[in-house]
This record gives C-alpha cells, sequence and structure tokens, in this order.
C-alpha cells in the first residue's frame, strides 16, 4: 500500500477528530451563552432596560416570534392563506410563511388576522442582540 495513503489517513483521522472535538467544544460554549442570555434577560427585565451600551456595544432585549401551523390544522391553514390571496407561499419554503405571518400580525395592529386564528400558533422567544456602537 502506498505511503501517501496511510499518511492521508491519519491525516484525516486527526482532523475528524479535531472536529468532534470542536463541535463539542461549540456546544457547551452555546449552552453557556443560552445561559449568560436568560441571566441577563431576567436582570434587564427587573431593572426595565430595554437596552444599554457597554464597551462599544449596544445590548438590546429583543422579542423574536415564531410563527408555526397548528399541526392537526394544516391543511385547513394552506387552504385558509390560498382563499386570501397567499396560494404562491406554497411553492416557498417555512421561513417565508413565518416572515409573511410575522407581516400580517404587524399590519393588524400586533394581533394575528382573525381568519388565522386557530391556524397558527406564534411562539415567542426573548434574546439579546448585540450591535457594535458606532464611533463619532
Amino acid at each position: 500500500m502506498d505511503n501517501k495513503l496511510l499518511e492521508l489517513s491519519d491525516k484525516l483521522k486527526e482532523l475528524k477528530e479535531t472536529k468532534s472535538d470542536l463541535d463539542k467544544q461549540s456546544k457547551a460554549t452555546n449552552e453557556e451563552i443560552d445561559g449568560v442570555i436568560n441571566q441577563m434577560i431576567d436582570l434587564m427585565l427587573t431593572e426595565e432596560l430595554s437596552s444599554f451600551k457597554r464597551d462599544g456595544v449596544t445590548f438590546s432585549l429583543v422579542t423574536q416570534e415564531y410563527p408555526s401551523p397548528e399541526q392537526d390544522r394544516k391543511s385547513d391553514l394552506w387552504q385558509v392563506m390560498k382563499e386570501n390571496g397567499y396560494e404562491d407561499l406554497f411553492t416557498i419554503n417555512s421561513k417565508t410563511l413565518a416572515a409573511t405571518v410575522t407581516e400580517l400580525i404587524s399590519e393588524n395592529e400586533g394581533a394575528l388576522p382573525n381568519w388565522l386564528e386557530g391556524l397558527i400558533k406564534v411562539s415567542e422567544k426573548n434574546t439579546i442582540r448585540m450591535v457594535k456602537t458606532k464611533k463619532y
């Protein structure tokens, strides 16, 4: 067997092990980030802060919405969306559906339109957004 092949197999094995270690480290770091974000959310809510600046970064408390179909009413949802002029949505991915529902809520004074009641559920998740502050 060619020595180059054996060297490459050793290198591949080493790289795969490194990747596995990095994946584990990334997962642990993400869990730690989630914990810090949850603590920050609690403190910002307690102190009634929507944002603050520190070391050139603005930290903002934001609520992200995640609309999704009610599982047992998907076919009803598709029919109602089509009847209301959104038939082209069903050739597009679920993120487009989520964005459209978010827009409909925004246009309806923050409420889900009546024709979507019971067909869509909107989950919310608080998080912290970080933006570098511009220097002038």
